[in-house]
């Protein structure tokens, strides 16, 4: 296996693939993939407990920050999540290392927790945790191309709620001698500064007209990358994007001095952040990174909550629903495609699933990014999903709890607008239209002050 270290394996047969072609799916059983490593290896390299633990500090905050790729949030894992993989083929824009914010006293007090953290991906390089994954199925398709001329690989495609089309993008475009980018966006169901981003990063965007929004456009992209395989499938059905997205959880736990937060709580769309979640932190276990596993709240919203059914059901009935507008648009996602990896993986943990309603998301978005949080809509379910935890005696108030922010605000910033300008909400901020005097400005600061602010 060219010293990887590292190969596919089918989540339902087990059957193994060497990392010799891209492999969207088992060749055997149709399931999906996901990656394994050489574990002694994986020891042999990064150690184990405290010293695998003292080698990632090192990476992260000592010298060994200046050799590339190591000052990459997710490469500096490299060891762990892609032993042996070729420097010559990664493709990095010194994604993660985001901030872990804290939440201001009054915030938690607002929220009755005493230890909250959001996670705020929105800090990458183009404002989403997309690039956590894409860094890693970009350069995959990059040491395919250089390692196995015969395939053929001329470029990459996906589809998209937005965040995926702009990371594709912007990868591509850095790597853009050597990759194309094609991305399907649902047509009028993407922000526009999403849509702008995968425009002004050179991809050749496509707005599909179909009833199933999102689902249809996966459903065409995946029929189209069946008889064009030279164009790589970078979604999350691509398990390299998995392998890149294990590390917010890795990092959350190395924000926290290898603290194990008592509860996680991550936003669901289509399913690749959760497994990957899983999956980190299982292995991070295993390891002795931690000592034991964070409880997960896995959060959907009320137009795409085929997960919190499931749950719903003992998880015995998996239904995917009909499409529905949401403000969280980035999650709206009714047939995860990673939803065979989060079945594998879910029974390990104490884990809780809850769908918030759209006025529930856009008061908590308010409420939040009021804080200095720039968080999105779908961290505002993250967040929502937290709350309803504490109500219903899930999470205790004192306990540490971290949720999970995917995008900057900036990317919804219309949702944004319309609400602080045209809702009655009682986070609502709208702006005043005064003359231009002195006299205007003064009388209008007379004007009653919203203390929900």
């Amino acid at each position: 296996m060219n010293n990887h270290y590292f190969w596919h394996e089918c989540v339902d047969c087990h059957t193994t693939f060497e990392p010799t072609k891209f492999n969207y799916t088992c060749s055997k059983c149709n399931g999906l993939l996901l990656v394994s490593r050489d574990e002694d290896y994986v020891k042999k390299v990064a150690g184990n407990g405290k010293t695998a633990r003292e080698h990632f500090d090192r990476l992260r905050f000592g010298e060994a920050r200046m050799t590339y790729p190591n000052n990459s949030g997710v490469w500096l894992w490299r060891d762990f999540i892609l032993p042996g993989f070729p420097s010559q083929d990664i493709v990095s824009l010194n994604e993660g290392q985001t901030d872990l914010f804290e939440a201001p006293g009054w915030l938690k007090k607002d929220l009755g927790l005493n230890k909250l953290f959001i996670k705020l991906e929105g800090q990458a390089p183009s404002e989403s945790f997309k690039d956590r994954g894409m860094p890693v199925a970009i350069s995959d398709a990059l040491r395919l191309q250089r390692l196995y001329p015969e395939l053929g690989i001329t470029g990459i495609s996906c589809a998209s709620t937005g965040d995926t089309s702009a990371a594709a993008a912007i990868y591509a475009g850095y790597a853009r001698d050597k990759l194309s980018c094609l991305v399907l966006v649902p047509f009028e169901k993407v922000s526009d500064s999403q849509l702008f981003q995968a425009m002004a990063y050179g991809a050749r965007v496509r707005a599909i007209r179909h009833p199933d929004g999102f689902d249809g456009c996966m459903k065409i992209v995946q029929e189209f990358t069946s008889t064009h395989p030279e164009l790589v499938l970078v979604n999350s059905k691509n398990d390299m994007r998995i392998v890149g997205q294990e590390t917010i959880g890795l990092e959350i736990i190395q924000d926290l001095a290898w603290k194990v937060p008592d509860w996680i709580s991550i936003p669901v769309g289509n399913g690749g952040n959760l497994s990957a979640l899983l999956n980190s932190l299982r292995r991070a276990k295993s390891f002795g990174l931690i000592d034991r596993l964070p409880g997960i709240i896995a959060a959907q919203t009320a137009a795409a909550d085929t997960l919190v059914r499931w749950s719903e059901s003992k998880y015995k009935d998996y239904t995917p629903g009909g499409f529905k507008d949401t403000v969280a648009s980035a999650m709206n996602i009714n047939d995860p495609v990673s939803f065979p990896r989060i079945k594998k993986l879910y029974s390990d943990f104490d884990i809780h699933f809850y769908r918030s309603t759209e006025s529930a998301i856009l008061d908590r978005w308010a409420q939040c990014t009021r804080a200095g949080a720039g968080i999105c809509p779908q961290g505002a379910v993250a967040v929502d999903a937290v709350t309803q935890a504490l109500e219903s005696r899930i999470i205790k108030p004192n306990a540490l709890v971290v949720a999970v922010s995917t995008a900057s605000a900036l990317k919804f910033a219309e949702v944004g607008i319309s609400y602080h300008t045209k809702s009655t909400s009682r986070f609502a901020n709208p702006y005043s239209v005064i003359d231009g005097s002195t006299k205007a400005l003064e009388e209008s600061l007379k004007e009653p002050v919203n203390h929900s602010l």
